[in-house]
């Protein structure tokens, strides 16, 4: 093989590598741009339950920690729960106006 006919194949590689990167940046755009952690994940001590300075390490997409936090502790005991944390639906992001979405 020559090295024109590998040049040809790095590039072709390269360009559909940007590609899927672009491809899967865009998705998750649509999708809000941030996957939902997993509660081990947030659950540092592993103790079962997440507790607000767990909570507060996160990255939030929108919202203070506390509001969130609040909203997904619905017992008020401070923690939340494995079961308060799956019940929990994130908010969908807003989009602006004049766009439609499917």
């Amino acid at each position: 093989m020559s090295i024109y006919s590998k040049s040809i194949i790095a590039i072709t590689l390269l360009i559909a590598a940007t590609a899927s990167v672009q491809a899967n940046e865009s998705m998750q755009k649509k999708m809000g741009g941030h996957q939902r952690p997993s509660f081990e994940s947030i659950d540092a001590n592993a103790d079962g339950d997440i507790d607000f300075d767990e909570f507060s390490l996160q990255e939030l997409p929108h919202g203070d920690h506390q509001t969130v936090f609040t909203s997904i502790d619905t017992d008020n005991n401070g923690v939340i729960s494995q079961e308060e944390f799956d019940n929990h639906k994130p908010p969908h992001p807003k989009h602006g106006k004049g766009k439609h979405h499917d």
